[in-house]
C-alpha cells in the first residue's frame, strides 16, 4: 500500500508540471492585462511601464514562467497584483468553504441517489423504475446555475424559509451555517445525484443476477440482509469511482454556484481574479484544485482495496 501511494504521488509531478505550463499560456492567451484592470482609464505610458516592470510583465513570457515556478517549489505562490494579499493565504481562507459545499452536495447526491437507484433496480420496468429514471433525467437536463434560481424564488422569495445567498462560519453560528448550506448545496448534489442514480440502478440490477446472490437466496437470507449488504457493496466499487471523479465536478461546478449564492468559496475567488486579470491568483486557485483532484481519486483507488479485498493495488 505505501508503495503505491508514494508511485502515485510521485506521478503526481509531471502532471503538475504539464498543468501549470497550460494554465500559465492560456492565462497570457486572455485579451489585456492587470495593468489595464489597475490603470482604469487612465493611460500614462511611463506609469504602465513602471507598473510592467515591478510586476515582472515586462519579461518574456518563458521567464515569467520560470521565475513563477522557482517560486512556487519554494512555497511561494505569489502576492494578489489586485489586492497586494498573499494568494496561498487568499485560496486557504476560501478553500475550507469550498471543500464544505463540495462535502455537503455529495451527501445530498448520496441521500438521493441511493435509494432511488436501489428501488429503481428492485422495480425494474415498473412506475418506481420509470419515477426515479425521469427524475434522474431531468436532473441531468437541468443546468445549475437555472435550478439554483428556481430554489432561491422559491425557497427564500415565496416561502422566506431559507436564506438567499450568503455565508455564516459554522463556529460562529451552526444553524445559521446550515441554513445558508442548505440551498447551494441541493443545487450542485442534484445533478450528482442524477449520474450516481442510473449508476446504482445498472450495478444492482447486474448483481441481482449473479450467483451469489442466488446462494444467498436459497440459504433463506432476508432480501433486505442480500441487497442492504451483499448487493450494495458490490455495487458500491464503481460507484465510489464515480464519485471521485465527480467530486472534481463538484469543484468546477461550484463557480456559478457560489456566485449565485454569494458562497465566499474558490470558485467565486476564480471568477473575480478572471475579471481582474490577476494571473497569479488564477494559476494558483487551478493548481490547488488540481492537487485536491488528484489527491481525491487517490483516496478512491485505496478505497478499492476495503470494499473488495480481491483488488490488488498496482
Amino acid at each position: 500500500m505505501l508503495k503505491f501511494v508514494i508511485r502515485r504521488l510521485l506521478q503526481l509531478v509531471p502532471v503538475l508540471l504539464i498543468l501549470s505550463i497550460l494554465v500559465f499560456s492560456l492565462v497570457h492567451m486572455v485579451p489585456g492585462s492587470p495593468i489595464d484592470v489597475l490603470m482604469g482609464d487612465g493611460r500614462d505610458p511611463v506609469v504602465e511601464a513602471a507598473l510592467m516592470a515591478r510586476y515582472g510583465l515586462d519579461q518574456p513570457l518563458p521567464v515569467q514562467y520560470w521565475t513563477w515556478l522557482t517560486n512556487l517549489l519554494r512555497g511561494d505562490f505569489g502576492v494578489s497584483i489586485y489586492s497586494r494579499e498573499p494568494i496561498l493565504d487568499m485560496i486557504m481562507a476560501r478553500f475550507p468553504n469550498t471543500l464544505l459545499l463540495a462535502f455537503a452536495s455529495a451527501i445530498v447526491a448520496l441521500a438521493i441517489s441511493l435509494p432511488a437507484g436501489i428501488i429503481a433496480a428492485l422495480y425494474q420496468n415498473r412506475l418506481p423504475d420509470f419515477g426515479a429514471m425521469g427524475i434522474a433525467l431531468a436532473g441531468i437536463s437541468i443546468p445549475n446555475f437555472w435550478f439554483g434560481i428556481l430554489l432561491v424564488l422559491f425557497f427564500s422569495q415565496y416561502l422566506g424559509w431559507l436564506p438567499s445567498m450568503g455565508y455564516v462560519s459554522p463556529a460562529d453560528d451552526f444553524g445559521a451555517a446550515m441554513r445558508h448550506l442548505i440551498l447551494p448545496a441541493i443545487t450542485l448534489g442534484t445533478a450528482m445525484a442524477a449520474n450516481l442514480t442510473r449508476l446504482i440502478r445498472a450495478e444492482v440490477i447486474e448483481q441481482l443476477s449473479q450467483d451469489y446472490v442466488r446462494t444467498a437466496r436459497a440459504k433463506g437470507l432476508g432480501e433486505r440482509m442480500i441487497v442492504g449488504v451483499h448487493v450494495l457493496k458490490n455495487a458500491m466499487i464503481p460507484t465510489v469511482t464515480i464519485i471521485g471523479i465527480q467530486f472534481g465536478g463538484l469543484l468546477e461546478g461550484a463557480v456559478l454556484t457560489e456566485v449565485i449564492f454569494a458562497w465566499p468559496g474558490i470558485g467565486r475567488l476564480a471568477v473575480d481574479a478572471v475579471y481582474e486579470r490577476d494571473y497569479a491568483l488564477i494559476q494558483g486557485v487551478v493548481l490547488i484544485a488540481a492537487v485536491v483532484y488528484v489527491l481525491v481519486n487517490l483516496l478512491v483507488d485505496i478505497s478499492y482495496r476495503y470494499l473488495d479485498p480481491r483488488v490488488k493495488l498496482s
